[in-house]
This record gives structure tokens, C-alpha cells and sequence, in this order.
């Protein structure tokens, strides 16, 4: 997987591509570090470039959420693709994360994140 960082508004964007595999877990983790250093708070985590999401690293989704919460910060996550979106369905990810479908509806739109009973 390929992360991009860019800002809009108040919020950091973490742009993920291609794959998101066990592979990963390191660099996913660095970068969330990153984050943290660099003081900011509120991330979206873009999965919209994402084309296959390994059921083995949703707990890294989770442990976001974790980390950026204990230091006062939110994560939200961004899912269009059926077949991703589906994965975090099964591993109950939007009773942890709000989720939404669009990028716009993250940024602008706070409650419209879906639930797995409306999808």
C-alpha cells in the first residue's frame, strides 16, 4: 500500500492505494506516529484508492481510532468500494469508526457516516 498525507481545513487526509495487507502493519503504524508528532488531530483515513482490504488488518483501523482517542484526536474512515466497505461491515469497523462513502461527507458532514443496519 502507497499512503499520501494531505491537509483541508482542520482535517489530515492519509490517502491509502492499492492494497492493504499484513505487509503493511509497520509502515500504517509509522505513519500514525507520524501524525501524532506532528500534532495533528483529526485524521481521515482515505480507503476510497483501496482495491482489496485483508481481514487481518482491521485490528490496525481499530488501534487508530485508539491511539488518536487517547490523545484527543478523532479518525474517521472514508469507503466507497463495495468490497472494502463489506470487510469493515464484517469486522464491525463503523460501531468503532464512523464511515463514510464519500470524502466530502467525512469533512463536511459529520452524521452521515453509515451504519451497517442502512447499508
Amino acid at each position: 500500500m502507497h499512503c499520501e498525507l494531505r491537509k483541508r481545513n482542520e482535517a489530515t487526509i492519509l490517502e491509502c492505494f492499492g492494497r492493504f495487507d499484513e505487509e503493511d502493519t509497520n509502515h500504517f503504524i509509522q505513519t500514525l506516529e507520524q501524525l501524532h508528532k506532528q500534532g495533528l488531530r483529526q485524521v481521515i483515513i482515505n480507503l476510497t484508492p483501496v482495491f482489496y482490504l485483508d481481514p487481518k488488518v482491521l485490528s490496525l483501523l481499530l488501534f487508530a481510532q485508539e491511539f488518536f482517542q487517547d490523545h484527543e484526536g478523532t479518525v474517521c474512515l472514508v469507503s466507497p468500494l463495495s468490497s472494502v466497505r463489506n470487510e469493515l461491515i464484517r469486522g464491525n469497523i463503523p460501531d468503532a469508526i464512523p464511515t463514510f462513502e464519500s470524502l466530502y461527507s467525512a469533512l463536511h458532514r459529520p452524521h452521515a457516516a453509515y451504519s451497517p443496519a442502512s447499508t
